[in-house]
């Protein structure tokens, strides 16, 4: 296989299995570090149709409805608008790429003037027309006319580790960007700690996965996105939680749902514990949290990569 970021044809495979079992080779780029698999699914098909979400959500094993993903993901947009609340204006109007069943456009609803979405799963697109109040398209951004762009920003939560061609793909978001206009990216990071410094083989099993055809670092995004016209910063960010990471080196599985893994961690709940311990150890508990998400992110180990920046060419 040709590397997508420098072009180079040598490759070393680094492991054969993917999750629940599905044999697959993972690569790395011998020349630019870039690690994919070795064969990948086309989106515009996958995502249009019911087999991702049948395996693939907010609760590991189970297929949610699209009340249920939105329901797990909307509580948790705030740190993410908080990163962006400087870039934020009233007049602004903003895109979001992979928008999913649209909770990051819905915790925008008040901050921004125009919201629009970009989603080929057909289930998602159509839950955003029932139930909010913003346009969805569910063409390829590649081809895609979108009638309100271009964009003062445009977003992509966890889109870019799908897309077989990330070059076409932030091509066709340059073309939907004003001059002037930003980008921001999440993705899952590759030197994520519990890969990379705790070693946990029960979450490297889980962590590669047929719908991510492409893990990247910090190093091999930003090449990408030079390669494409944009620059800006990457950086790390620990969305999960201390308890979430502690499960994973202690048990080597997840915890049972998103919101265990994202929230704050309240370990002591049971009402008959005197108020006093009780509310010690969760300020306790809470500060640890606070400390290892910072401590991971400034060793370049978060669980995810972001990225701010604008297009030059």
């Amino acid at each position: 296989m040709t590397c997508v970021i420098c072009g180079s044809t040598k490759q070393s495979v680094i492991r054969d299995t993917l999750r629940y079992g599905v044999k697959r080779d993972v690569l790395r780029c011998s020349k630019c570090g870039l690690v994919f698999l070795a064969s990948q699914k086309g989106t515009d098909t996958y995502y249009a149709g019911k087999e991702y979400r049948k395996r693939h959500g907010p609760t590991p094993g189970k297929a949610s409805s699209m009340r249920e993903i939105f329901d797990a993901y909307f509580p948790h947009q705030g740190p993410i608008v908080k990163a962006l609340k400087n870039h934020l204006r009233p007049g602004m109007s903003v895109l979001d790429v992979g928008c999913s069943t649209g909770h990051f456009l819905a915790a925008l609803k008040g901050k921004v003037k125009t919201r629009v979405g970009l989603e080929l799963g057909q289930d998602e697109a159509a839950f955003i027309r029932k139930n909010l109040d913003f346009k969805v398209y569910t063409e390829p951004i590649e081809s895609a006319r979108i009638d309100e762009g271009p964009f003062d920003l445009v977003t992509a939560f966890q889109v870019l580790e799908h897309i077989p061609e990330p070059v076409s793909f932030l091509r066709g978001i340059a073309k939907n960007l004003k001059p002037n206009g930003l980008l921001y990216l999440e993705l899952p990071n590759i030197d994520d700690a519990l890969l990379s410094v705790f070693k946990v083989k029960g979450y490297a099993d889980f962590y590669y996965r047929e719908p991510h055809v492409s893990y990247y670092s910090k190093n091999t995004l930003m090449a990408l996105l030079r390669k494409t016209g944009f620059n800006g910063e990457v950086k790390t960010v620990q969305r999960y939680n201390f308890t979430n990471q502690m499960r994973w080196i202690l048990t080597g599985k997840p915890q049972t749902t998103f919101a265990q893994g994202n929230g704050t961690p309240v370990l002591v709940t049971d009402e008959s514990v005197p108020s006093r311990i009780r509310a010690s150890l969760n300020v306790f508990f809470k500060d640890a949290d606070i400390r290892y998400r910072k401590l991971i992110e400034q060793n370049g180990a978060g669980d995810n990569l972001t990225f701010l920046g604008r297009k030059t060419l």
